[in-house]
């Protein structure tokens, strides 16, 4: 009977000491999952703030880029624009761009007072290495920076604050962009090509008596000033803006190919119609340079003693008179000819381009002899594309 009744006895024991582990192990498991949701809280909220500075970085470069684009404006051009005005459109233009901008949701703002988030100056090399400084003479380089932080009262609110205890984050970024105009090359970057024209203008007479020159018109300010861009607008508008222009003339039919100040350029295309429209609309593509020449490497040399020996003519048709209507108002880049050398087939040149310019079409009148008139004016414009001083040649 004992023997019976210590036999059940031995299960019911068990059971109780299982039951009894049981419990024991639920408030452990609980405090796991407590401390694992606290870690997830934790990277969530570390992602949501690297998020957050990459977003801000990106709003503090586009920023930065805007506003050194209103610093080489066309401004640079007349006499008459202060420089005080256009550092304060250079702070709008960066104000507004970083408000097209969100870092968690919420817009971009920035302080456009002188003594703010954008500072205007130029960057100098000494001993020390390459710094910024703040000026007023000449100014080439913008500094953006921009913050989300609880001193200046707009932190990032965490994602997950609750689990954390932590309810805000402190972001911050800044970038500088400078301008310059120490051009001495072209080079087309991936889904982006040389926003440059076909063509090339004559430079100057070397015999001094064409004044239908780059030299003579532009530089030497002997140019007409009949037409001005209207920024507001976005198109030409006739009056004097204080910024000389150049007549354009290609060659009449029949006519001395001395007679044209402009060439059209063969980039790889063959100066055919289909593929000279397309660089009007759109630009120079590596493939377009490497069908020019493969030991190019996709770059295009000119400047500071470099030159391009290019294949030319002087001849446009009325495609191409009407590829210049269509981008009345637009600026691009181009190229300026110092000589040329006849090839076996007139009017085929051979044109050697020493230089690069920017400039605008502001009027084109389509001849009855076969020739057009082109007119256009210096500007400024900025490229990612182009190659500056102190780069390396392949």
């Amino acid at each position: 009977m004992n023997r019976v009744m210590h036999r059940n006895y031995r299960p019911v024991r068990s059971s109780l000491q299982t039951q009894r582990r049981h419990g024991l192990t639920t408030p452990a498991v609980a405090i796991a999952l407590l401390v694992i949701m606290l870690g997830l809280a934790l990277i969530v909220d570390r992602i949501w703030l690297e998020t957050a500075k990459l977003e801000l970085k990106t709003a503090a470069e586009a920023a930065a880029l805007a506003a050194a684009a209103e610093l080489a404006s066309d401004n640079l051009l007349t006499i008459n624009t202060s420089i005080d005005v256009r550092m304060s459109n250079a702070r709008q233009a960066a104000a507004w761009i970083a408000e097209q901008n969100f870092v968690g949701g919420i817009p971009v703002t920035l302080n456009t007072d002188p003594e703010g988030d954008i500072r205007i100056g130029y960057l100098s090399q000494d001993s020390m290495g390459i710094r910024f400084e703040e000026s007023t003479a000449n100014p080439t380089t913008v500094v953006v920076a921009a913050s989300r932080t609880r001193a200046n009262n707009n932190p990032v609110a965490l994602f997950v604050a609750g689990a954390t205890g932590l309810p805000f984050g402190d972001v911050a970024a800044r970038a500088e962009a400078t301008v310059t105009n120490d051009v001495v090359g072209l080079r087309p970057i991936e889904g982006s090509p040389i926003p440059a024209l076909p063509i090339a203008i004559w430079e100057v007479d070397p015999s001094a008596q064409r004044t239908d020159t780059w030299q003579s018109s532009i530089e030497d300010s002997r140019g007409a000033d009949l037409y001005t861009f209207d920024n507001e607008s976005n198109t030409v508008i006739g009056g004097a803006d204080g910024i000389p222009e150049l007549v354009l003339k290609s060659l009449r039919t029949g006519g001395d190919t001395t007679a044209a100040n402009v060439l059209l350029l063969d980039l790889g295309t063959g100066m055919a119609d289909v593929g000279v429209t397309r660089q009007f609309r759109s630009g120079i593509t590596f493939e377009d340079i490497e069908d020019l020449d493969p030991t190019l490497n996709g770059e295009l040399w000119i400047g500071r003693g470099a030159t391009l020996a290019l294949t030319s003519s002087p001849q446009f048709d009325s495609a191409h008179s009407t590829a210049y209507q269509n981008m009345i108002g637009e600026r691009r880049v181009c190229f300026l000819y110092s000589s040329t050398v006849p090839q076996s087939q007139s009017p085929i040149l051979t044109a050697t381009c020493d230089r690069v310019v920017a400039i605008r079409v502001m009027a084109v009148t389509a001849n009855s002899d076969g020739s057009s008139d082109v007119t256009i004016q210096p500007t400024v414009m900025t490229t990612r594309t182009a190659m500056l001083a102190g780069e390396s040649l392949n």
